[in-house]
């Protein structure tokens, strides 16, 4: 629907996936049509819902979080990746994050999947707003604190594969992690604690630049 109405050519209310493509690339539209519209009733679309959706999701929580820490990484701990912890403060809200992303996914539900994908994210950047990476000295604090960080954006890519599979594949590549996340399986590849000490972070452009309506 667009506006409440069904799309006909009549009422030249069509949307043209190619032009939505053009603009907020193939993730983005893929995404907004995973994350914003229910699968199986209608849906009801607004191109600029799309870009508060966009710009929110993508530009603002996730790419924002992969700038962070790995802007962090490579300034202050010359580009190497720590650990994170056994127990680190996110474990916990990431493990439930996983069960229920991976039990959304396998009820073929990807709006409920991807809500539960973005809690870690959502958890990720109020725990770098509360440590404050960024006024730390290079230590075992700040190791602990961009171990932890860089782990949720490992499960992070993992469960957002399904929706946004270019770029997981570019923030595990960025993150240092070889391979292909689409190799891996879930649950098993999110538990915690699977981010390898010692990987190369690479800062890049930005991966979701901001749209403007």
């Amino acid at each position: 629907l667009v506006g409440g109405e069904k799309m006909s050519k009549t009422r030249l209310n069509q949307i043209a996936p190619a032009d939505l493509v053009e603009t907020f690339g193939v993730d983005g539209f893929r995404y907004h049509f995973l994350a914003d519209q229910r699968f199986g009733p209608d849906g009801d679309f607004s191109y600029e819902g799309m870009v508060q959706r966009y710009n929110a999701d993508l530009a603002n929580n996730l790419g924002n979080l992969l700038a962070r820490v790995s802007t962090i990484v490579v300034r202050k701990l010359d580009g190497v990746g720590p650990g994170p912890t056994a127990d680190g403060p996110l474990a916990d809200a990431t493990a439930l994050a996983v069960e229920e992303a991976s039990r959304r996914w396998a009820e073929v539900a990807p709006s409920e999947a991807l809500a539960a994908t973005w809690r870690i994210i959502h958890e990720a950047n109020s725990y770098l707003e509360s440590t404050e990476p960024w006024k730390m000295d290079p230590g075992p604090d700040l190791e602990q604190v961009m171990g932890n960080a860089l782990e949720a954006l490992r499960i992070t890519a993992l469960l957002a594969l399904p929706a946004i599979p270019r770029s997981a594949a570019e923030i595990w590549r960025r993150i240092g992690l070889s391979g292909s996340p689409e190799d891996l399986r879930l649950p098993e590849a999110a538990a915690w604690g699977g981010y390898p000490a010692g990987a190369t972070v690479e800062r890049g452009a930005p991966l979701f630049p901001r749209i403007t309506a």
